[in-house]
């Protein structure tokens, strides 16, 4: 037990080095240069290697961490898709940001006022919860980020689970997909509570966990089109309650939901 205490914290000190050391030692560079040769693409690039750096690290200091993730190319085919998924732990948008390519999401507004860090969000095209306040503009902004194949990923539940229990959705995501006629992408992921849960400041060092990023379904561009922001929203939501064998299939309206 004691090894494995000081382990967790050693492990804890590596992983919070370099995520905060990393860029003030000089990774800062790496985001300017990319920002000034490619603009908000350059940015975005510099941030998704960032952050697979970071599980890299993960991977290779918690003993026997196993993931368990769509292929590369996958994932990587992913264009011009509203990506939701739930939400569990803090380490969450930054693997998915990590796998997906091209990806921008929806980000606490305190986020937006940490030096530096505000500025990378901003200057990679990240988005606010005020999106809709904002009008069209902001829409437009996310029309053409998806048009010229981008991705959006959001967290519908708009926070953390601190249970593991799916909490009621936000509508933002399904208005978004519904208004752009954009295909969803409903994913699910599992294990990064127990490496890093809500409230904890340390990593799990536990051997033999597991990573886990599924694909649980996709809604084609013509279905969000004609399906209404609720129906998209309590659709999407069945996916994560329902077996396997019937996610196929559009599940029954009317009834009251969580969305």
């Amino acid at each position: 037990m004691r090894g494995r205490s000081l382990l967790s914290v050693a492990v804890t000190a590596i992983l919070w080095t370099y995520f905060i050391g990393t860029f003030l030692l000089g990774y800062w560079v790496v985001f300017l240069v990319a920002g000034v040769l490619r603009r908000r693409r350059g940015i975005a690039w510099a941030l998704a290697t960032y952050q697979r750096g970071f599980f890299f690290l993960l991977r290779t200091t918690i003993p026997g961490l196993r993931f368990e993730v769509p292929t590369k190319g996958e994932l990587r085919s992913l264009r011009g898709t509203v990506i939701v998924c739930n939400h569990i732990s803090f380490l969450d948008p930054i693997l998915l940001m990590s796998l997906f390519p091209d990806v921008i999401s929806i980000v606490r507004p305190d986020f937006f006022r940490v030096p530096i860090f505000g500025w990378l969000l901003r200057g990679a095209g990240f988005l606010g919860p005020d999106l809709f306040a904002e009008g069209q503009v902001w829409i437009a902004r996310v029309e053409h980020h998806l048009r010229t194949g981008g991705n959006l990923l959001v967290f519908p539940e708009g926070t953390r689970s601190r249970d593991g229990q799916l909490a009621p959705f936000k509508k933002g995501a399904f208005f978004l997909a519904r208004h752009l006629a954009a295909p969803i992408v409903v994913m699910r992921i599992t294990g990064t509570n127990t490496i890093f849960g809500p409230g904890r400041l340390s990593f799990n060092v536990s051997r033999g966990q597991c990573i886990r990023v599924e694909r649980l379904s996709v809604i084609a561009a013509d279905q969000s089109a004609n399906e209404t922001t609720y129906e998209l929203c309590k659709r999407v939501r069945d996916f994560f309650v329902e077996p396997a064998s019937s996610r196929i299939s559009a599940c029954p309206l009317g009834t009251r939901s969580p969305c």
